[in-house]
């Protein structure tokens, strides 16, 4: 059976903010990909691939900009990684670091693989794409650019002075692009190559790091792992959760819609979902609920808005839900305190 690929929220959130400090209207990017820019908040959250291949697409039409993950690279830190950046902080040098990123990569992002190879030169980091998962050039470029900055905050080298050995990408670059790309990573690039790679020298690869402390990296490994066994076990009403949250601001989502787009027949989502004490209608109830006590607790986010976001067809039909769900209305809810 497959599965949507996810990725983690504050990667998405290396895009969102390159796209708010140039001034683009984020919240109705993120409204046109189907994504939800409060849920993006939760540090431990993860939004559909097909979200973020939506989202690319549209911040390089919106920003005129193919170098765009270049760009994001600057907002990318150890925490971006989750667990996994602080491991590797704390791992024995930069292959152990690098092995790590690969071993556990899925918890950035499950569409894409990264393998490890040794060279006479030193390491080289692959990334494969998977199968079925459109392809998001930009996105690989941004872990390219991240590998490159995470490997000199790890050493401890100036991130202008570090220079990896060469970089290749199966993408096509018009003169422009890749002298900007030559200009971020200042080494040989290979473009339409016959895979994506990065290649760092032995050197780098063979220092100690100088915040290793092997014990600290194995309680972050523990952590990563029990992390990745909560994402990759997680209930079924988890992942129609995140289907409905990306579909919602289309309209309701029909049931079928959702059954197909998690591989399933309806009368098998019906009768899973049963078996973990719940239905269809009652994830949907409380997706919609979570959300709009959220939205309008936002004194920016109009009830008009808060019911297009939430899929209803009128504001009438929102604001009885909300008062079944609530016992108030919409705006009643909004006018208490806080801390009520």
């Amino acid at each position: 059976m497959g599965r949507e690929e996810t990725t983690l929220n504050t990667w998405a959130n290396a895009l969102v903010r390159t796209l708010q400090v140039r001034g683009r209207d984020v919240d109705a990017l993120l409204l046109r990909a189907g994504l939800d820019g409060v849920m993006l908040k939760d540090p431990n959250g993860r939004v559909p691939v097909s979200g973020m291949v939506r989202l690319w697409r549209l911040a390089v039409e919106e920003t005129s900009d193919p170098c765009l993950g270049l760009k994001a690279a600057a907002f990318v830190q150890p925490a971006t990684f989750h667990s996994l950046g602080l491991a590797m902080l704390a791992s024995q040098n930069l292959e152990d670091a690098l092995q790590r990123s690969a071993r556990f990569s899925r918890i950035v992002s499950s569409a894409a693989d990264i393998v490890i190879e040794r060279t006479p030169w030193g390491l080289k980091e692959v990334m494969r794409w998977r199968a079925g998962v459109p392809v998001v050039e930009e996105a690989i470029d941004l872990m390219m650019a991240s590998t490159v900055k995470m490997g000199a905050l790890l050493l401890g080298l100036d991130p202008q002075a570090a220079q990896p050995l060469e970089l290749r990408l199966c993408r096509s670059a018009t003169p422009a692009m890749r002298a900007e790309f030559e200009a971020y990573f200042r080494c040989p690039i290979w473009f339409d190559a016959e895979e994506n790679s990065l290649l760092v020298p032995q050197e780098w690869v063979d220092r100690p790091l100088p915040m290793a402390n092997p014990q600290l990296a194995r309680q972050n490994d523990l952590v990563v792992m029990e992390y990745l066994s909560r994402f990759d076990g997680a209930r079924l009403a988890e992942k129609v959760r995140a289907e409905l949250i990306s579909r919602l601001p289309a309209g309701e989502p029909p049931r079928a819609a959702v059954a197909a787009a998690l591989h399933l027949s309806e009368k098998t989502l019906q009768r899973r979902l049963k078996d973990e004490d719940t239905s269809y209608q009652q994830v949907l109830d409380e997706v919609r609920r979570d959300l709009a006590q959220q939205y309008l607790r936002e004194s920016a986010v109009s009830v008009c808005e808060v019911t297009f976001r939430l899929g209803f067809s009128d504001q009438s039909s929102f604001t009885r839900a909300f008062r079944r769900w609530t016992g108030l209305t919409p705006g009643e809810f909004r006018s208490q305190p806080l801390e009520a």
